[in-house]
């Protein structure tokens, strides 16, 4: 019973696996196609995340000021190193940032000083979810019909 648990969390951490691979991939073809670039820098204590979007994810092209060639070449070229290192998978996207009528992709790893993302089965994050929800229920009162209601499908 145990292996088949296990079998079957291993068969759900490698099929996230490969959604994030691809997901990474499909990044590095819309940097390298120009679809989407550089955007910004979150610099966090010991590491920094890049920030990338474009007119697919409602965000006009960064380009250089005045239309200056020296400055969109320098963006186009940090927009190839951030392709290359998600296709050598040294970085990985880690999320998306939403706004109204936009996002951005924000991607990043231990070559930045951020520790990998690793895909965790989705039964391991159920079993999370429902500990923080016990120890929430232990300190704070809420109302059950409210939960029930929310929760709703």
């Amino acid at each position: 019973m145990v292996n088949l648990e296990n079998n079957a969390l291993e068969k759900e951490e490698q099929t996230i696996s490969f959604i994030q691979r691809n997901i990474d991939v499909i990044t590095a073809i819309l940097l390298l196609t120009g679809q989407i670039t550089i955007i910004g820098v979150f610099v966090t204590p010991g590491g920094f995340r890049i920030s990338i979007g474009g007119p697919l994810t409602g965000i006009s092209r960064l380009e250089g000021k005045q239309k200056n060639r020296i400055a969109s070449w320098f963006i186009d070229i940090i927009d190839i190193i951030i392709a290359t290192l998600l296709i050598h998978d040294q970085i990985r996207v880690l999320g998306t940032f939403t706004s109204s009528k936009r996002f951005t992709l924000t991607v990043s790893g231990p070559i930045f000083g951020v520790s990998r993302a690793e895909p965790s089965a989705l039964s391991q994050v159920n079993k999370e979810f429902n500990s923080f929800q016990k120890i929430v229920s232990q300190h704070f009162y809420v109302d059950p019909a409210l939960v029930e209601k929310l929760t709703k499908e």
